[in-house]
């Protein structure tokens, strides 16, 4: 493994517009079908609760566990948390206008658009209370509330009544992921350290959650993601891919599966293998591209404050081949861009936006020269958050210039801002 400490801190970036919620912000996405509207999810623990700490008491002293997420994930008893769903538009002057608050009877602690086109208005989130939602996002000219929810189930009834909390513990949804060549799968962790899959055969009804976990951690399951990493099955039905997972357990696991939608069967082709060399909780995973001798690349983001690169061959242990320090614990991953023609530096370049919790946000390049090595960039760092970073994304049509909406979390800011990444 090649690594390096960090050059370049980037540029420092200065917001063209701020402003401080109601509730304190836990994710944030642009909507594809609709780019100049997106969506904040807040999470709430309420303070009126006299049996549940406030989540400043509830951070403690564990540099690992610094945020409200991670101890929420582990309450000592039932806590009560609402949240809501805001909408907001990004004009063309660079002005945000608040569109829609949908309350949330729990908190929500994510929420993504369906990536398969045709279906880039649906949007799920996932609760405090192992709840998932479907929302449709569709503005009109006339319609003060373009945000329509669609249906809500929780794990009891997603399950069949298989999976529910015991006596004297929950169940959260901690993170949810679309398949990304599968408008109707998704897939979901939890604070018990589970992952699973869930077929969604129509946005209202007949969901159903695969109850053998797809992967399991020791401690929470932090972040989820799937790869389309194909190959031929037996029948034209079968869906083949690979899962990835990281868990509060320092670990990154990832195996192959091939489902069935006709009958929810899920078979492991593949055993899930772990991927060590995290020092810290697994909270971000950003698959990248399969190279032609079949190994896959993927970016991980870590409480330790590390963002990777790992080499993942189809059999075998992977490889890290590049790693740098953000600053700090790098919560989410998001994708600007991939670049795989060749130029006179390198083979092939992705630009990432990544949340760094009290660090900020972060541009940053992951790439390997023409000599084969592996290097990360930064290129620009957002830091006017007085708090946790969880959630930042950017604009998917504007070109010119990276546009970025970026919250944080005690300080309840919303922050657009802007980096020429010509």
């Amino acid at each position: 493994m090649w690594s390096k400490m960090e050059e370049d801190s980037g540029k420092l970036i200065n917001s063209v517009w701020s402003r401080e919620l109601d509730l304190p912000p836990s994710c944030v996405e642009f909507c594809p079908a609709h780019p100049s509207y997106f969506l904040v999810g807040t999470y709430n623990l309420q303070k009126d609760d006299v049996d549940a700490h406030t989540p400043e008491q509830d951070a403690g002293d564990d540099d690992n566990k610094d945020d409200a997420k991670s101890q929420a994930a582990k309450p000592k008893k039932a806590q009560s948390r609402n949240g809501s769903i805001l909408v907001f538009q990004l004009q063309d002057d660079n002005n945000i206008v608040p569109i829609q608050t949908e309350p949330q009877p729990s908190a929500l602690l994510d929420l993504h658009f369906n990536p398969i086109e045709g279906f880039w208005d649906i949007c799920a989130t996932v609760s405090s209370t192992a709840t998932l939602a479907i929302f449709k996002l569709s503005p009109g000219p006339e319609d003060d509330k373009p945000l329509k929810h669609l249906n809500t189930m929780d794990i009891s009834s997603l399950s069949g009544g298989d999976i529910s909390a015991s006596d004297g513990s929950e169940i959260l949804f901690l993170s949810v992921c679309w398949h990304p060549s599968r408008a109707d799968m998704l897939a979901v962790t939890t604070n018990t350290g589970h992952v699973y899959l869930v077929h969604l055969p129509a946005w209202d009804k007949g969901w159903k959650l695969l109850p053998e976990p797809a992967t399991t951690h020791t401690l929470e399951a932090w972040t989820v993601n799937l790869s389309p990493y194909l190959g031929p099955t037996n029948s034209p039905e079968e869906v083949f891919f690979r899962i990835f997972s990281g868990g509060d357990d320092s670990k990154l696991r990832f195996g192959t599966v091939i489902w069935s939608p006709s009958d929810d069967h899920l078979t492991e082709t593949i055993s899930a293998v772990e991927a060590r060399g995290h020092d810290a909780g697994v909270t971000a995973i950003l698959p990248l591209f399969v190279l032609e001798d079949g190994s896959e690349l993927l970016v991980t983001g870590s409480y330790d404050e590390n963002i990777r690169l790992f080499s993942l061959a189809p059999y075998g242990r992977p490889k890290n081949l590049v790693e740098m320090g953000l600053g700090g614990g790098v919560w989410r991953l998001k994708l600007i861009n991939l670049d795989k023609t060749p130029s006179p530096t390198y083979n092939w370049r992705a630009r990432i936006l990544a949340s760094c919790m009290h660090a900020g946000s972060r541009v940053v390049d992951v790439l390997q020269t023409v000599d084969g090595e592996h290097h990360v960039r930064v290129l620009g760092r957002f830091e006017e958050h007085k708090s946790m970073n969880y959630g930042s994304d950017f604009h998917p049509q504007r070109k010119d210039s990276l546009t970025a909406v970026s919250t944080s979390f005690y300080d309840r800011l919303l922050c657009l801002w802007q980096l020429d990444i010509a």
